[in-house]
């Protein structure tokens, strides 16, 4: 009797598989009813196998930190429209992002929120989303003290109500708690960090509804003190980090708290022609600053997981993705270690368990890339074949990823 489902057999030229181990030469991976059922060196053995032995083969991205309501333009009226924005205008966007996402071989993002929670309501209401290519993981809105920074990623806590209550009213629908710590980075006082916006035993009461709820809690927190106490508070990971310290390095290392770092949007403002020459030095010092921290944390053994910020001012949704690969690479990072970031680590930070890791009994989601690692780079603005569940998508899925549910046009495109 013939197998109805037979092991397909892949054999690349080189192959990544998101562990953070040296790459492997002449590799061969069999997958099976979507899962990989072998993965490793394809030795001396003779099997009908897709050749694509010119290649790197290497787990589909992931881009631990979006804003999918947001574009990454650079025109500031597009910008300040999208303080105003309608529900309807910011689905659309979504929409369109996730297009974006695909495209670039990403296939699972988590979103930091917006103040109307349009990804939440987008990924609530549409009855087709499971079929998505790009897995969504939500929080809905951040929460921000009355008056601080944050208006357009959340929302402050409502008059009234403690923190922690305000986090209990939103904590079934979520996939995960955004708090936001601190403000955002100075271009006009170089390592300028804000005052925290919660207290620690606040923090604590926030952390701890989420976690008796089964939410990890995503802490925006630049400067020592405010991720000294979002450490101390028990979160699940830290957002940018910027001026943080080595002794926060340190704890986070010690605690088992990852560390998403977002370096690109940095890095655009350093390239930011709008900018005053001074302020692009400061961007610039910033970077800097931030790729020592990241070479420290590798030092210290910090979980580092690959976020962007897409949708901040210049990042745009997948490109970004190569962009902060390079930057980690940047920070001395091997390219197996810069991929583990966008695959290994950022799978386990969004709690996906059958992801991110090419491995037996894990889902065969991965990306062919033209020519050898050295080239990965490059080479992921072009990838050449992106595989889901073991299946080859035809270029025609590809170009019409995201348009699942068509949404109308946003009015501050």
């Amino acid at each position: 009797m013939t197998d109805p489902d037979p092991t397909r057999w892949i054999r690349a030229g080189w192959l990544i598989d998101g562990t953070g181990q040296p790459v492997v030469r002449n590799a061969l991976i069999g997958v099976r009813d979507g899962i990989l059922v072998s993965v490793g060196p394809a030795g001396s053995q003779s099997i009908d196998a897709v050749d694509v032995s010119t290649s790197t083969l290497l787990p589909a991205l992931m881009d631990a930190h979006v804003h999918l309501a947001f574009s990454g333009s650079l025109d500031e009226r597009v910008r300040t429209a999208q303080l105003e924005y309608t529900l309807e205008a910011a689905e659309a966007a979504v929409c369109r992002h996730l297009t974006d996402q695909w495209r670039h071989g990403v296939v699972a993002v988590r979103d930091g929120g917006d103040r109307l929670g349009a990804t939440l309501h987008y990924k609530q209401t549409h009855e087709r989303f499971k079929d998505e290519p790009v897995t969504v993981k939500a929080g809905g809105w951040a929460w921000h003290v009355p008056g601080r920074y944050g208006r357009m990623l959340g929302r402050a806590v409502p008059q009234g109500a403690s923190p922690a209550e305000a986090v209990s009213a939103q904590i079934d629908a979520i996939d995960h708690l955004k708090i936001i710590q601190s403000g955002v980075n100075s271009i006009d006082r170089f390592g300028h960090a804000t005052r925290p916006q919660f207290d620690q035993n606040t923090l604590r009461a926030m952390v701890g509804v989420a976690h008796r709820s089964g939410r990890p809690v995503m802490v925006h927190a630049n400067g020592e003190l405010p991720v000294r106490l979002a450490i101390a508070a028990g979160c699940d990971s830290i957002e940018h980090g910027y001026f943080m310290g080595e002794e926060n390095l340190r704890r986070m290392a010690d605690q088992g708290i990852s560390w998403v770092p977002t370096v690109v949007p940095m890095s655009r403002l350093a390239e930011a022609s709008s900018l005053r020459p001074d302020q692009i030095d400061i961007a610039r010092r910033t970077v800097d600053h931030q790729l020592d921290q990241i070479r420290k944390a590798v030092q210290f053994g910090v979980t580092i997981a690959l976020g962007t910020d897409a949708g901040s001012q210049g990042v745009d949704h997948g490109a970004a993705v190569r962009q902060e690969l390079a930057l980690l690479m940047a920070a001395g990072m091997r390219i197996e270690q810069a991929v583990r970031c966008a695959t290994g680590h950022a799978a386990r930070l969004m709690r996906l368990t059958d992801r991110g890791e090419l491995r037996p009994g894990g889902r065969a989601d991965f990306l062919v890339v033209d020519g050898s690692p050295d080239r990965l780079i490059d080479g992921l603005a072009h990838i050449a074949s992106i595989w889901i569940s073991g299946r080859r998508l035809s270029d025609q899925e590809v170009s019409s990823a995201g348009s699942i549910h068509p949404l109308p046009p946003s009015s501050s495109k």
